[in-house]
């Protein structure tokens, strides 16, 4: 489904073990619209919804919907420590149907 790097993993393990709750927590990818036609995607640490799926990525767990699955299938999740940040990638991102209109 996805790809988590090791640098990105271990990173993400860091920072769920430090809340209280670890046990309960995973990651899940979010796609927002950032114009026609293009997805923007950012990662939040949650906790799973009733309606969520869960699955292990690089010993992280991995909270979805399961009609977000084609969507989120492709996305690379890494981690620059020089700069510390998450990037996420997708190589060939889904297309949203918009046209656009010139």
């Amino acid at each position: 489904m996805i790809t988590i790097t090791p640098a990105a993993a271990a990173r993400l393990s860091a920072l769920i073990a430090q809340e209280q709750d670890a046990d309960r927590l995973g990651i899940k990818i979010i796609a927002t619209t950032s114009g026609c036609g293009s997805l923007a995607y950012s990662i939040a640490i949650t906790e799973a919804s009733r309606m969520d799926k869960s699955i292990d990525v690089s010993g992280i767990r991995l909270f979805y919907r399961e009609e977000e699955k084609d969507m989120l299938n492709g996305i690379i999740v890494d981690f620059d420590p020089m700069t510390g940040r998450f990037s996420l990638a997708h190589p060939r991102p889904p297309q949203t149907g918009c046209p656009l209109s010139h």
